[in-house]
């Protein structure tokens, strides 16, 4: 048997530099030049803000939603109703595009409503602890004038949207 023989292999000596780390030293970012708009561009932007506006408040305008607020009735000896007191109540309904030309509120005309005995109308014939609040605005809206309506909407409407603005709030 013969003996193997065995290369000696000779190691290369390697040689491991340690870099010398420098310090970190931050870049220090040059201020851009910021473009200025023209003056002529910025009037063109400014006009057509305008005209959007202008534009929106055309389209939205505020408006006054109507309803009744029972106030009171007054019933006979046999709890059935005589007399309604209501209150026929304005909201005014902003547009968000107007919230800065409008001032919301809300105004209240009272009125009274006596029921006729001979009214053939579940109000008049039920016992008032079994009616209910929707049945009597149903009674008020189909029996009271349309024109005591309107004149009740129209106070409303001149108390919420004047047509002269009386300014408090002085600019001086």
């Amino acid at each position: 048997m013969t003996k193997k023989k065995k290369k000696s292999v000779a190691k290369k000596a390697s040689s491991k530099k340690t870099a010398v780390k420098k310090p970190d030293a931050k870049k220090v970012k040059k201020p851009r030049a910021i473009r200025k708009p023209s003056q002529e561009s910025i009037l063109k932007l400014k006009h057509e803000a305008i005209l959007k506006q202008e534009e929106l408040r055309k389209k939205e305008k505020p408006y006054i939603r109507y309803s009744f607020h029972i106030e009171s009735v007054e019933v006979d000896v046999n709890n059935l109703l005589e007399h309604i007191v209501f209150e026929y109540k304005g909201t005014m309904v902003i547009p968000q595009s107007q919230k800065l030309n409008y001032k919301s509120g809300s105004y209240s005309v009272s009125g009274t409503y006596i029921v006729p005995h001979d009214l053939d109308h579940a109000v008049r014939i039920k016992d008032y602890r079994s009616i209910k609040r929707n049945d009597i605005i149903q009674l008020l809206l189909s029996n009271v004038r349309p024109t005591y309506i309107e004149g009740m909407k129209e106070i409303i409407h001149k108390e919420l949207m004047p047509e002269y603005k009386i300014i408090t709030d002085h600019p001086w």
